[in-house]
């Protein structure tokens, strides 16, 4: 996730297509879609002064180049852009938003620290204050499943703003290419499945972990910061559906990412097996 902080540049570059990702268009799978990245890699100094403290900024965004509908490509880039980059940049054409983007992050960085910095520097040995204002950020998102009516969209990032150690993460949006609706996990299961779904997917980590109760699960610290319930992030695999907690969410930083995958065959009595994304898995 680190940039080489010696590197000074600016660039946007358009790759054409993925490698191995062929599947992407296959006739089969909906709206034939096809896929770009757009990178850009920017270091942005206080002041504008090479000397002092800077923020790297690397992004790498996928997106949608062509498929056998118009109206879903711009709706699908529309929805990438805004989970890999926010809101704020969802309408625009991708070059533009990965390029307002990194301009804003490296005004948004000067703006907020350049009249601290100079505060900081006053009290303490310049060369120190420098580690605490060298900021870097990455985000990096790809097509992580695409098959039939499902398009399974990835976004990790990666976030340091001084301290002990950066912050990372992994987002996973499931589209329904069918209705180009978001799923969420209402839509997977029947009605008030969330305590029996939350027993399978605690009675899944032990399994993983090998313990044999939640008391030794919550002594390796699973769950002892907040409790285990199913979340949102989650991907519709072939075997099962993975569900993903990020750093903090139920564990201490030093365990990382937990991501747990109950079967079919286990989540089978709460599956809304009428869903036409569930039938197609099964």
């Amino acid at each position: 996730m680190h940039f080489n902080q010696h590197i000074a540049k600016s660039l946007i570059m358009l790759l054409v297509g993925i490698s191995g990702m062929s599947c992407h268009q296959a006739s089969s799978n909906t709206g034939n879609l096809q896929t770009a990245e757009i990178q850009t890699e920017k270091e942005t100094h206080l002041f504008q002064d090479k000397s002092k403290p800077a923020s790297h900024l690397d992004v790498k965004f996928t997106y949608i180049t062509d498929g056998k509908d118009v109206r879903m490509k711009d709706s699908l880039n529309r929805l990438l852009t805004e989970k890999a980059l926010g809101e704020k940049y969802r309408l625009l054409p991708a070059a533009e938003a990965v390029e307002q983007y990194a301009t804003d992050y490296g005004k948004t960085y000067c703006n907020d620290l350049e009249s601290t910095y100079l505060d900081d520097v006053k009290d303490v040995e310049e060369e120190v204050v420098k580690g605490w204002y060298s900021y870097e950020e990455s985000i990096e998102s790809a097509i992580e499943r695409y098959d039939k009516n499902l398009l399974v969209y990835r976004v990790n990032t990666y976030d340091y703003t001084g301290g002990p150690h950066g912050i990372y993460g992994s987002l996973y949006t499931n589209i329904d290419l069918h209705t180009l609706r978001v799923i969420q996990l209402k839509d997977l299961f029947r009605p008030s499945y969330e305590a029996e779904l939350t027993t399978l997917i605690c009675q899944q980590l032990m399994k993983d972990v090998e313990v044999d109760n939640m008391e030794e699960l919550q002594e390796l610290g699973y769950g002892y910061m907040e409790a285990i319930t199913p979340t949102e992030n989650f991907i519709i695999q072939k075997d099962g559906i993975l569900f993903v907690y990020n750093i903090y969410e139920i564990a201490p930083y030093a365990l990382g990412i937990t991501s747990v995958l109950v079967p079919y065959d286990a989540l089978k009595p709460l599956l809304n097996i009428d869903y036409l994304i569930i039938k197609e898995q099964l």
